[in-house]
């Protein structure tokens, strides 16, 4: 979503290494005064007692009344134009009559005739849109009365991307609501129509397939926080509808204006005479509307298939299917028509005496309002429960004979009312975290009197009216677990936690001055509570074994009896002491070896792809082992018994191997240059050993920089794009006791080259020259770009130990920060709550002064793949299968595959450029990933390097801890790495017992590495 963001920026005049910032003209919440500060203190609590009475007298009538006022706020604005706030608003009926239909060709504006195209999939005879991201079109409808309508868009996916279609909405210019800013336009997915087994004989996820075919979809909440369609007021007349594509390729079809579908009301079951049963297997599902939505395998005797030697799937995954929005449908066939009961075997087991809610469809339609958002309590065995009415009696539907459908889908409609409020209360909390920083600043000084309420005279009743809101959530809840005491509704523990807390700051609210971080920015703060709970309600993991519909004197079949389930569990033990799966014991020795540092997920669908491409092409058998420890590598080269290929190890290991001669050197296969050029140079600098490269990158860890939309708009802030621009903003920032981070700030134990050496080499800096022993960590702009780091925690006060910096971004207290590609996975999948409150941007830097390029290095590497020395024939088929793996198609694919079958918290961050574009990451996060990946640059492995790394992380605790000097500490480290690399160098023969250098050993680095791949 577009965000305007203020220009305004404090005017900042560094000297002598002080920022002062002079006649600090500040906004916030409708308040305006000035500050005049020293912003190496960041004092704006002292800016408290010089502001005048007059200005006392402004700030108090303003703050009267409880409420912030900040309209251009985003989290205002999405609490304010949300649907629920917008539609009690409607004055207008709802459209009873047909639907109304525009044909594409008839309705698009004739500036946008570019995108129709009559290649429209056997859809009509007409023209449709073809659109695809960042494409904007307009149609002008004539609508016949004033009245609320559902509005639908017929669309087909045709692209190979597996993320849904997501649009964006207006009508007359203006989003009708805040939700029709992000719509998503889900796609079908199929199974295959046979079982996937591997090569031991156990069934696997198989890949689904993208139903390419025309879907319907109304106008809806892209959080399915409502389950039904959200209506738009329209009058009578001409209207123009704008459709921005934010993500995915389509094409649009026919718009129609429909009413609004009823279902019809629940007035009791007809009795379900008769003995017919039918037997839904759980994974065997039809269709689903989300991809990472699979079958899953356990051995429990309560559920069927069962296996005691084999893996069979036997159950909906429950960590697959646990979102609002996500449906599952099946097919059946009924023999016999008649009423039929409705039951399932299942588990419920995440939410704490809470139930998951499910719309049951028919053959596509909800047959009643008690088949709508139906109560499926928790359970934490799986249980065979009959669907029944509030009075106990059994759900009943009519079924002809024939085919039909049972689809389900998780719905959030009950508990909508919870998370709409805990929006807006989270949201007060954060604005009046920072209100009150901004009156009393940042120094929580105990002896100082400052009289809270004198400044926010309502602020008792704002935290005494969020106590009372957040009690009476927790006790609307109690009707879903049958008792009238909110503190026995566990799944609400939170939100009473966060009452308590807020309850102890309203008795005494003049002490919020010193408690100001338990309101938001705390790791355990009201706010961060209230997020726990969000987790909870949003996180719905239901397993499906079975799924029944029976009539009355049927018997539904129950699992193994005791002593059948004892004898299974017998057999079941006696098949674990034979023929493991993907174990070095149970291999072929005239196959090439493979031992992967992953989990079983991603070696089932790598071995998948080996049998079914690598194999099938090559001829070259291949067998993949787990390797639950890469230290193994090491012990298994000692005693010799190593495979021919590892992969999945961290990237600094091969250094060590090949140093000692374990590893094979991969230049010396004719086609290296084509394999090594798929990869960004400086990710490249720890493979280089000597003259040769020993390791092929397979994923990256980028770093990036994440902010906060909402937060920077808030204070009239845009994103960085230098660290001076970085550096300027502080004092905006810290002023309401927000903060940056810094990725060095995360590394506790030891501060690795990938938080201590990016400002070094973005100042031009280096730590080694062209030897070994030629150290270059003292030189002028090496010193230059430590310097600039230790200033950013001493001087500038950045924090120096964030344990998790994900929590403090999604709290809002650390709004900007510099973090990798871990923090990218959670913040886009595990913060629901700022979902279109954040981006990233490229990392900001330093300006090179003769180009005026902003140089951007940071650290890449994550994890790579080696050769172990062998004989000819098997190193060459060994390359063979390197080549393969590291290929663009094939790590597409296999990040496709394991996102598809897993979910989007299994994205697969390769190595290989080409590759990354084509896998499914967001395509504006994609853009800038690949920007940054230019700018990677590891620091070289050589001998003696781990003393550079460990020296580099004490200097920087000594200069930011300890307050020692830059330069005493440079000088220190050097003295100290130039010994053990002398040491090292010894040892490994580059020189004599006497210093003299037997051989140089030249410097690893990005000059290296393109010397090589160009000879």
């Amino acid at each position: 979503m577009a965000l305007l963001r203020g220009s305004s920026k404090s005017n900042i005049k560094k000297t002598s290494g002080l920022l002062t910032a002079f006649v600090v003209l500040t906004s916030f919440m409708g308040q305006t005064y000035a500050l005049s500060v020293n912003a190496t203190e960041v004092e704006a609590s002292d800016a408290a007692s010089m502001v005048s009475d007059a200005e006392d007298a402004e700030l108090g009538s303003e703050s009267e009344g409880g409420e912030a006022s900040s309209d251009t706020d985003e989290d205002i604005e999405r609490l304010s134009t949300n649907y629920t706030t917008i539609s009690k608003g409607y004055t207008s009926s709802e459209y009873e009559g047909e639907d109304i239909v525009y044909r594409m060709e008839d309705v698009l504006g004739t500036e946008y005739s570019s995108y129709l195209t009559t290649d429209s999939h056997d859809y009509t005879d007409g023209s449709v849109a073809d659109v695809s991201h960042s494409d904007y079109i307009e149609v002008t409808v004539d609508v016949p009365e004033d009245a609320l309508y559902e509005i639908g868009f017929d669309y087909l996916s045709y692209d190979e991307s597996i993320l849904p279609l997501e649009i964006s909405f207006t009508a007359d210019g203006s989003y009708p609501f805040y939700e029709a800013r992000s719509i998503t336009l889900e796609t079908t997915w199929v199974s295959e129509d046979t079982t996937s087994i591997d090569r031991y004989g156990n069934e696997i996820v198989a890949l689904p397939q993208k139903l390419v075919r025309w879907e319907h979809k109304e106008l809806g909440d892209s959080s399915y926080r409502y389950s039904s369609p959200l209506l738009v007021e329209l009058t009578k007349g001409e209207h123009t509808f704008g459709i921005s594509v934010k993500e995915g390729t389509m094409l649009l079809g026919d718009i129609t204006l429909k009413a609004p579908v009823r279902i019809p009301e629940y007035t009791g079951s007809k009795a379900a005479e008769g003995e017919g049963l039918i037997t839904i297997e759980g994974e065997d599902f039809t269709y689903r509307n989300d991809s990472s939505i699979h079958s899953s395998y356990e051995f429990d005797t309560s559920i069927s298939p069962i296996s005691a030697k084999q893996k069979v799937l036997n159950l909906v995954d429950e960590d697959s299917f646990n979102t609002a929005g996500q449906t599952i449908t099946y097919s059946f066939n009924v023999d016999k028509a008649g009423y039929y009961n409705l039951a399932m075997n299942y588990r419920q087991s995440e939410k704490n005496d809470f139930p998951v809610f499910l719309d049951i469809r028919i053959d596509d339609e909800i047959p009643n309002t008690a088949f709508q958002s139906y109560w499926l309590t928790k359970s934490t065995k799986f249980t065979t429960k009959a669907f029944t009415d509030s009075d106990d009696n059994a759900l009943s539907v009519y079924l002809k004979e024939g085919d039909h459908t049972i689809s389900l889908t998780i719905s959030a409609d009950n508990i909508r009312y919870a998370l709409e409020e805990v929006d807006r209360i989270m949201s007060q909390i954060s604005d009046l975290s920072l209100e009150v920083t901004k009156v009393a600043g940042t120094n929580k000084d105990k002896y100082r009197d400052l009289k809270l309420t004198r400044y926010i005279p309502d602020l008792q009743e704002r935290l005494q009216g969020w106590v009372d809101d957040l009690n009476a959530i927790a006790s609307e809840a109690t009707v879903y677990v049958g008792t009238d005491d909110p503190e026995d509704v566990a799944a609400f523990s939170y939100l009473l936690i966060a009452a308590d807390q807020l309850q102890s700051l309203a008795d005494e609210p003049d002490e919020l001055v010193y408690r100001v971080d338990e309101l938001s920015t705390s790791v355990n703060s009201i706010n961060t509570q209230i997020a726990n709970f969000v987790d909870i309600m949003n996180d719905n993991d239901i397993a499906i074994d079975r799924i029944y519909l029976y009539q009355n004197d049927a018997k539904l079949p129950s699992g193994l009896n005791f002593f059948e389930g004892l004898l299974m569990s017998a057999e079941r033990f006696f098949y674990s002491f034979f023929g493991q799966s993907y174990s070095a014991s149970n291999t072929d020795e005239s196959h090439i070896q493979v031992w992967v540092n992953r989990p079983r997920q991603y070696v089932e669908i790598m071995q998948k792809m080996i049998d079914e491409e690598f194999t099938a092409s090559t001829g070259i058998e291949v067998d993949l082992s787990i390797m639950t420890d890469a230290q193994k590598l090491i012990l298994s080269n000692a005693s010799g018994d190593t495979p021919d290929i590892a992969t999945g190890i961290n990237y600094s290991i091969p250094f060590d191997l090949a140093i000692r001669g374990a590893l094979v050197d991969l230049t010396q296969f004719d086609n290296y240059k084509e394999v090594f050029g798929r990869y960004s140079d400086g990710l490249l600098v720890p493979s280089v050993v000597g003259d040769g490269l020993y390791s092929l990158p397979e994923t990256m860890n980028f770093y990036v920089m994440f902010y906060r939309t909402d937060v920077l708009e808030k204070l009239g802030l845009s994103a960085p794009d230098t660290i001076d621009d970085l550096i300027a903003m502080l004092p905006d920032l810290q002023m309401r006791g927000l903060n940056v981070y810094y990725p060095t700030a995360a590394m506790l134990a030891m501060r690795n080259f990938h938080g201590t050496t990016p400002l070094i080499f973005q100042n031009d800096g280096s730590l080694y020259g062209d030897t070994a022993l030629d150290i270059e960590l003292d030189s002028e702009t090496s010193v230059e770009g430590f310097t600039q780091l230790t200033e950013l925690f001493t001087l500038y006060d950045l924090p120096v130990d964030v344990p998790n910096f994900y929590q403090h971004f999604r709290n809002g207290d650390l709004p900007i920060g510099i973090a990798d590609f871990n923090s990218y996975n959670l913040i886009l999948n595990a913060a629901p709550e700022i979902a279109n409150s954040w981006e990233i941007a490229l990392v900001p830097g330093i300006t090179d002064d003769s180009t005026g390029e902003v140089v951007r290095y940071m650290s890449g590497g994550a994890e790579s793949t080696v050769m172990f020395a062998s004989d000819e024939e098997r190193e060459q088929k060994a390359w063979e299968f390197m080549d393969w793996w590291s290929s663009a198609q094939v790590q597409a694919e296999f990040g496709q595959r394991l996102q598809i079958l897993y979910g989007d918290e299994y994205i697969w961050p390769t190595a290989n450029l080409e590759a990354f574009t084509l896998l499914p990451y967001p395509t504006d996060d994609k853009d800038v990933i690949l920007e940054q990946a230019q700018y990677i640059l590891e620091a070289p492995r050589l001998l003696g390097s781990y003393m550079m790394e460990r020296e580099l992380s004490n200097a920087f605790n000594d200069v930011v801890v300890n307050g020692e000097s830059v330069r005493s500490e440079i000088d220190e480290t050097v003295k100290s790495v130039d010994r053990e690399t002398r040491r090292k160098l010894e040892e490994f023969g580059y020189i004599d017992a006497d210093g003299n250098v037997l051989e140089e050993y030249i410097t690893p680095s990005i000059s290296k590495v393109r010397e090589i791949m160009e000879r």
